[in-house]
């Protein structure tokens, strides 16, 4: 029997956002594997697939990524707890995985992907819309035009290395920023570029903010685009 496919899916940041490629996907899927905290815990990604595709007759798998190191991931999946996955594929089912944004972005998916390919499964991937083009889009702002450089950063804990980007690159664009909003906010500020960041919590949620840097609306899903030249 011919092994099943895997597919790492990104689903965007809401409903409206998912790809016709995506929807695909996900409608012929056998098995949809849900990224979660914790057992029992509720998927945002599954959440805005599930308003997108009719899921409702689907096999559903729970795979539990707390908030570790990329180092640690490969190894907890190389423990063992992607057997179910493989389970399916070797039954011959395609399993696809739903993941926010897009999966090139610093997404759990590409590990499980990764890891998968090493077993020599077949997996494809199918790219989504990510938070900051999302939100960069609904603000109407412009990441970068003719020779401008862009650069992207996760869940920043050293103003040194900031201040060092911010001097090397035109657009910064800070994902994960909310725990680091109590200095990157007075740097800005200091720097006098507050008026240049835009700040976006929640993209595509029901609490969605975008605006100045504040330390009002912070959460897990906080981004900071910051350009040194006002759109």
């Amino acid at each position: 029997m011919k092994s099943g496919i895997f597919y790492a899916v990104g689903v965007g940041t809401e409903p409206m956002d998912l790809t016709l490629r995506a929807k695909q996907i996900l409608e012929q899927a056998d098995v949809i594997v849900k990224p979660v905290r914790q057992i029992g815990a509720s998927s945002v990604a599954y959440t805005i697939a599930a308003k997108a595709v009719n899921l409702e007759k689907k096999e559903t798998l729970e795979l539990v990524f707390p908030m570790q190191v990329q180092e640690d991931y490969r190894n907890r999946l190389q423990d063992g707890c992607l057997q179910p996955i493989c389970n399916y594929l070797e039954a011959g089912k395609n399993v696809a995985m739903v993941t926010l944004g897009d999966v090139s972005i610093y997404s759990t998916a590409t590990y499980v992907r990764q890891v998968l390919a090493e077993k020599g499964y077949e997996t494809n991937v199918i790219a989504g819309i990510s938070s900051f083009s999302a939100g960069a889009a609904k603000a109407k702002c412009s990441l970068c035009e003719n020779q401008e450089s862009l650069v992207v950063l996760p869940a920043v804990t050293d103003q040194a290395e900031v201040e060092t980007v911010l001097e090397q690159f035109n657009t910064l664009v800070l994902m994960k920023a909310g725990r680091a909003l109590s200095w990157l906010i007075p740097m800005l500020a200091e720097k006098q570029l507050l008026s240049h960041t835009i700040m976006l919590c929640n993209i595509g949620m029901e609490d969605e903010y975008i605006g100045a840097p504040s330390m009002a609306y912070t959460s897990y899903f906080t981004t900071l685009i910051i350009k040194k030249k006002a759109n």
